[in-house]
């Protein structure tokens, strides 16, 4: 049977591989052949090709880590992710959006050509287009620490969770030109609200009444599952002409928003 998604064999890196999507993501490249690099603050049970120790809101951490990933590179995946509260909006922005940052950056020279890149945003970061200013300056920012300087100096506009994914989101999108001479692609997925260890965060920080307002029509919360085989769609050989997208996976909420049916929560 020919291998339509093509990761048979193929070196991927992917974040977050201890719990949640990125656990589910895992397990589902080493189901399919690929030689799995994981990275996780976490111990990951996944049986990967090798488990780097992580902590992407720590700039040395991130390069030390990258240094012990092969060349050759096929694939990168980034799905680790803070909630925002109890973590501080700082630390919360370095994990989700600066960290991946440098580490998709420092990774960059090393993923081949026909190569591609996947990130998690959420579709708490559709409202991108109303801080694209602000969300410019940071992505101008050059570097790590220059990066950490401008949320420090801007806790008003970086709120934490929102902030980093509408970052992901629009970093996404202002790297697709220049990786696309290289014949590399880089896309995002935004997740509906999904029953992941992360879940019982969000309804401690804004209530489960509010998190289920964003629920998908079918009226239940995603699996992770359902959000992992997607992101391992965008980077594989049969989405091989995609770029620069934000994968919307929520069983037709945003579309029912769009056209008037439901209240964008976002406004």
């Amino acid at each position: 049977m020919r291998d339509m998604l093509g990761y048979q064999k193929k070196r991927v890196v992917i974040t977050g591989a201890a719990s949640g999507m990125g656990q589910a993501a895992a397990r589902t490249l080493v189901d399919l052949g690929a030689e799995v690099y994981a990275l996780d603050v976490k111990e990951v049970a996944v049986p990967v090709k090798q488990f780097i120790k992580t902590d992407l809101k720590d700039k040395d951490s991130v390069i030390a880590a990258a240094r012990q990933i092969p060349e050759d590179l096929y694939g990168l995946f980034n799905c680790a992710g803070l909630p925002g509260p109890p973590f501080s909006n700082v630390d919360t922005t370095l994990v989700n959006f600066v960290g991946h940052r440098l580490l998709t950056e420092t990774l960059l020279p090393k993923i081949q050509a026909g190569g591609a890149i996947a990130s998690i945003t959420s579709t708490a970061g559709l409202s991108w287009k109303k801080r694209l200013q602000s969300i410019n300056e940071l992505l101008a920012t050059r570097g790590f620490d220059e990066a950490r300087a401008w949320l420090e100096a801007n806790p008003r506009i970086n709120d934490g969770y929102i902030f980093s994914k509408e970052c992901i989101i629009v970093y996404t999108m202002a790297r697709t030109d220049e990786m696309g001479k290289k014949n590399i692609r880089i896309n995002c997925l935004s997740p509906a609200p999904t029953d992941t260890p992360m879940m019982k965060e969000f309804h401690r920080a804004w209530g489960k009444e509010l998190i289920d307002l964003y629920r998908a029509p079918c009226g239940r919360y995603a699996t992770p599952d359902e959000m992992a085989e997607p992101l391992i769609f965008l980077n594989s050989n049969m989405a091989r002409f995609i770029s620069g997208h934000n994968l919307l996976v929520d069983f037709g909420y945003q579309a029912a928003v769009d056209i008037g049916q439901k209240p964008s929560l976002l406004d």
